[in-house]
C-alpha cells in the first residue's frame, strides 16, 4: 500500500507537468482510473481468495494443493479481467459518457481506456500471484518487487515517455501499463520458482 500510495501521488505530479492545463489533465487521468477500476475489482476479490487458500494449504503442509488453488484463482481472474478489458476496448466512448460529457474527457479518456484494456490479463497475473505470496507469508519479497517496479520502472518511465519524449498523457499511460507487464513477469518468476511455498511450511 505504501509504494502504491506514494507512486500514485508522484504520478499525479508528473501528469500535472504535462501541459498548461494541469487541472484538465489530472481530471482526465482520474476519470480514466475511475472507469478502469471497475475492471480489476473482481481480480482483487479473487486475489483475496488466492491468499486465503495459499495460507490454508501451506499451513496444512500441502504445497501442491496451494499451487493448484492459486493457479485456478489466476485462471478465473484472468478470464474475468480479460472480459472487462474487452468491454474497455469495445465501448470506451460510452463508458466515458456515463462519467463525463466534457469534450476533453470524451476525446482522451477512450484512448487511455483502450491502452489499459490490453493489459488486464497481465494485471490479473500480478494481482493473483502477489496476493498468494502475501497469504503464504512471503511478504518481504512482494514488498521489494512492488517498490522496485514502482520507483525504478514506473515513475522514471512515466516521466521520460510523458515529459522528456513529449508523449503526454497517452505516453504516461503507456508507461504505466508497461510497468504492469514488468511486475507480472517478476511475480510470475517468483511464483513458479517456488520459494514462496516454503514461507510458512
Amino acid at each position: 500500500a505504501g509504494s502504491s500510495g506514494w507512486g500514485n501521488f508522484l504520478i499525479l505530479m508528473i501528469v500535472g507537468r504535462l501541459g498548461a492545463d494541469a487541472t484538465g489533465l489530472i481530471g482526465t487521468h482520474m476519470i480514466t482510473i475511475r472507469i478502469e477500476s471497475a475492471s480489476f475489482l473482481g481480480g482483487f476479490a479473487i486475489g483475496s481468495a488466492a491468499a486465503t487458500l495459499a495460507g490454508q494449504y501451506l499451513g496444512a503442509g500441502d504445497p501442491r494443493r496451494a499451487m493448484s488453488a492459486v493457479l485456478v484463482c489466476w485462471g478465473c481472474a484472468a478470464a474475468l479481467m480479460s472480459a472487462a478489458g474487452a468491454v474497455l476496448w469495445l465501448i470506451p466512448e460510452h463508458l466515458t459518457w456515463i462519467v463525463s460529457d466534457q469534450p476533453q474527457h470524451l476525446e482522451t479518456v477512450p484512448r487511455l481506456l483502450r491502452i489499459c484494456a490490453w493489459v488486464q490479463p497481465v494485471f490479473a497475473t500480478s494481482i493473483i500471484f502477489s496476493s498468494a505470496m502475501r497469504g503464504a507469508g512471503d511478504t518481504r519479497t512482494t514488498m521489494v518487487l512492488s517498490y522496485v517496479t514502482t520507483f525504478v520502472f514506473r515513475l522514471p518511465a512515466a516521466y521520460v515517455v510523458g515529459i522528456v519524449f513529449e508523449g503526454g498523457l497517452v505516453g504516461v499511460w503507456l508507461a504505466l501499463c508497461s510497468e504492469w507487464v514488468v511486475r507480472a513477469v517478476l511475480f510470475s518468476w517468483r511464483f513458479f520458482h517456488g520459494r514462496w511455498l516454503r514461507a510458512v511450511v
